[in-house]
C-alpha cells in the first residue's frame, strides 16, 4: 500500500512539474538540491537505488539531472522503476518483509535493515522531497501537486 501510495503521489507530481517550462524546471532555488530538475533526479536515483539493493546489488552511480531535461523523461525513467518495484513486491511471500538485506552504500560502508524498514524508508524519503519540489513550484508560481495519503485513500476507495 505504502509503495502504490508513492507511485501515485509522484505521478501527480510529475503532473504538475510538467506545466513548468524549461527554466522553471531548472531555475536555481536552493535547499537540499538547487532546482526541481535536480531534486527529482535525486529523489527518482533513490527509489532506483533501494529498489537494486532490495535485489541484492549495491550499484555506486548517480543519476544527473541532464539525463532528465523535462518532465517526460522523468515519467518514463520512473515508470520503469515504479514497474520494477511491482514486479519485486508481487513476488514476495509475506514472511519475505522481514528478511533481512545486506548492501554497500556508496562510502563503502556495510548496512543491513529488514526489508519493510527499507520500504518504509523510501516512502518516506520521497516524501520528503515531493514536500520540497511543493514548496519550488510555489516559489515558481506554479499548482503544486496534492499529495495527502488521505486523498490516495479516498481516491483508491471510490475506484474500487
Amino acid at each position: 500500500e505504502l509503495l502504490a501510495y508513492n507511485t501515485w503521489a509522484n505521478r501527480r507530481v510529475l503532473d504538475a512539474v510538467a506545466r513548468l517550462d524549461a527554466d522553471g524546471l531548472t531555475r536555481v532555488l536552493g535547499g537540499s538540491y538547487p532546482s526541481v530538475q535536480a531534486t527529482l533526479t535525486h529523489t527518482l536515483w533513490a527509489e532506483w537505488l533501494w529498489l537494486e539493493r532490495w535485489q541484492g546489488r549495491s550499484p555506486m552511480e548517480l543519476f544527473t539531472p541532464e539525463e532528465f531535461p523535462s518532465a517526460s523523461e522523468f515519467r518514463s525513467r520512473w515508470s520503469q522503476v515504479q514497474g520494477a518495484q511491482e514486479a519485486f513486491l508481487a513476488a514476495l511471500a509475506p514472511d519475505d518483509l522481514q528478511r533481512v538485506l545486506g548492501y554497500t552504500n556508496r562510502k563503502g560502508e556495510v548496512w543491513e535493515y529488514a526489508l519493510w524498514r527499507m520500504i518504509h524508508h523510501v516512502v518516506n524519503h520521497s516524501t520528503y522531497h515531493r514536500g520540497q519540489v511543493t514548496n519550488m513550484l510555489r516559489l515558481l508560481g506554479a499548482q503544486p501537486a496534492t499529495t495527502d495519503f488521505l486523498e490516495f485513500w479516498d481516491e483508491r476507495q471510490t475506484r474500487d
